[in-house]
């Protein structure tokens, strides 16, 4: 299985992953998942200031064209065919203007209703897994 291109986003924080399965074949190559970016809407911090829902989708909208272009980036330094983004339903809504243009390029794009942004590096391809997005980690057991 290639690398896999993982975008954890909702409308105030975005965290960019490659999740690189292990070898089947050799028992001592584990599953990696490397965090990239941790990018943070600094427009959606509480500020005091009121904002009417016309503006927070302005500023969720533009949030969503970086996290959009940050993942291109990405792509282009480590190449995939297959991108996971998991954000909550209304920012995934938001996204989906943006990542139309992957499909263009090829890549297999699976979307995740779910807002993954506080679970930990390392719960996330069991998470992954679970929802039949990447394979399972091997766990070595005891048996009595």
């Amino acid at each position: 299985m290639p690398r896999i291109c993982i975008a954890v986003v909702d409308a105030v924080r975005a965290r960019l992953y490659t999740y690189q399965p292990g070898s089947p074949e050799a028992a001592d190559r584990a599953p990696t998942i490397v965090e990239h970016l941790d990018l943070i809407n600094p427009e959606r911090r509480p500020t005091g200031a009121s904002l009417g829902l016309d503006d927070h989708r302005d500023l969720d909208q533009r949030f969503a064209g970086e996290v959009y272009r940050q993942l291109v980036d990405l792509l282009a330094e480590l190449p995939s065919r297959r991108v996971v983004i998991a954000a909550s339903p209304q920012t995934l809504a938001l996204l989906r203007r943006w990542t139309i243009g992957l499909t263009g390029r090829h890549i297999e794009l699976h979307e995740v209703a779910l807002d993954l942004t506080f679970e930990s590096t390392p719960q996330l391809p069991d998470l992954l897994a679970k929802l039949g997005l990447t394979a399972a980690r091997r766990r070595i057991g005891v048996s009595a």
